[in-house]
């Protein structure tokens, strides 16, 4: 009996034994993703800390400190790394103000725009000035006459620059282009008829203002006035061939007064010869 009963024992406990591991297992499956949730929720709260939301602000201050916006490209934008746009034209600005030549340059022609016959007229008188102090000094080699000096600046201002800005807007009205007829009509027109009309009015300005007299006048331009013609066909036809050709209308007398100061110390020398008394 002891052993019967011995035995119905054990096998109750065998019995007992799987229903308590089934029990336990559900346990398990329960506490076993507890630590889950602690993984998941620490990048949101990195993503949403003040030291993150501090670093933003930072890339945003300096990105607007340097000129640049995240829209225009300047941090991530469509534009392109760094947003080049806006500090490239910036440094352009920069350049132009801090070189003198360009800003003169840029004033000139603002001014031309502006005031076309006065700064075309101003630009005769330093081409004339200039021609006759070099003419003065290194050719001539005297004392310095201030009164020629105005003499062929005055007629620069006065007669050279207001004419030439007349003449030649017209010329580029009446032929247009910069093909090979035009520029040759142009250059055939301006040495034939302008040169001499050019001459007369130069060397009867000048020798008025000597004040000598109406027939002074009349000899300095006849016997003047030939060699002024043909040393001017030795220079300007292919000066006015690349004039015609290539230079903006607007810029005719600044490019001609710029070759001229050459030819105005050859104007200079034979304008300050005396007359022969007819």
């Amino acid at each position: 009996q002891q052993q019967l009963a011995m035995r119905l024992l054990f096998s109750v406990a065998l019995l007992l034994a799987p229903a308590s591991a089934l029990l336990r297992q559900p346990a398990l499956l329960r506490t076993a993703p507890a630590a889950a949730p602690l993984r998941a929720a620490a990048p949101q709260m990195i993503l949403g800390s003040k030291t993150f939301r501090k670093a933003v602000l930072s890339v945003r201050r300096s990105s607007t400190i340097k000129g640049c916006s995240p829209g225009d490209g300047s941090v991530g934008g469509g534009s392109g790394v760094g947003g080049g746009n806006g500090a490239q034209m910036s440094a352009g600005g920069d350049d132009d103000e801090s070189n003198p030549f360009a800003s003169a340059w840029k004033k000139y022609n603002e001014l031309l725009d502006e005031k076309p016959l006065l700064m075309k007229a101003f630009t005769s008188f330093l081409g004339f000035a200039i021609g006759d102090i070099l003419a003065q000094i290194f050719i001539q080699k005297q004392d310095f006459d201030w009164y020629r000096l105005f003499r062929l600046a005055s007629f620069g201002f006065l007669v050279h620059g207001t004419s030439s800005h007349w003449f030649y807007g017209m010329l580029d009205s009446a032929i247009p282009g910069k093909g090979a007829q035009p520029v040759f009509t142009k250059v055939f027109i301006d040495q034939v008829l302008w040169n001499p009309i050019f001459g007369i009015m130069f060397f009867s300005y000048v020798a008025c203002l000597e004040w000598k007299g109406l027939q002074y006048v009349i000899d300095k331009t006849r016997n003047e006035l030939l060699t002024q013609v043909t040393g001017s066909w030795k220079v300007w036809p292919l000066a006015h061939a690349i004039n015609f050709r290539f230079i903006p209308s607007s810029q005719r007398v600044l490019y001609i007064n710029s070759i001229q100061i050459g030819y105005n110390c050859f104007l200079s020398l034979i304008s300050n010869r005396d007359a022969e008394a007819a």
